[in-house]
């Protein structure tokens, strides 16, 4: 599949953000990298406004316990007040800015980090995509 140029004209805030995202992400900024995840950010963006998911990729678990969902919104506020511009189902977070986040809500013990990621993920609400990278379901 052939590339093409397109130009867009946005926010400068949200495209600080975004750059900013993208240096924490990667920790450098390599020729290709900004098209990628802007390549990435317009395909979430159109299956979420066309209805492209899969149904067979949706896995449907029961919802968490309310202590479980409560820690988990705890997490994502602290998450999208020191590093996202937002989460959504399917975005991308780095390990350890999911472990620093629970530290700072949860605890700085490494087993109740642990335990927290795996709870969360027992629970269906993030899912491993590598080992430095979690997907908020």
């Amino acid at each position: 599949m052939g590339k093409v140029q397109l130009l867009l004209w946005i926010n400068e805030e949200l495209d600080t953000r975004f750059r900013k995202l993208i240096q924490q992400k990667y920790s450098k900024f390599e020729r290709g990298i900004l098209s990628y995840e802007g390549e990435m950010a317009l395909r979430h963006w159109l299956s979420i406004h066309t209805g492209a998911q899969s149904s067979l990729n949706i896995i449907t678990l029961p919802n968490p316990t309310p202590k479980v969902g409560l820690a988990f919104a705890q997490i994502k506020e602290y998450l999208l007040s020191n590093y996202y511009y937002e989460l959504s189902p399917g975005q991308q977070v780095t390990t350890a800015h999911l472990k620093r986040a629970i530290e700072n809500t949860r605890g700085s013990d490494p087993r109740t980090i642990n335990k927290w990621l795996k709870t969360f993920h027992k629970n269906g609400l993030i899912k491993p995509v590598t080992s430095a990278t979690w997907e908020v379901i």
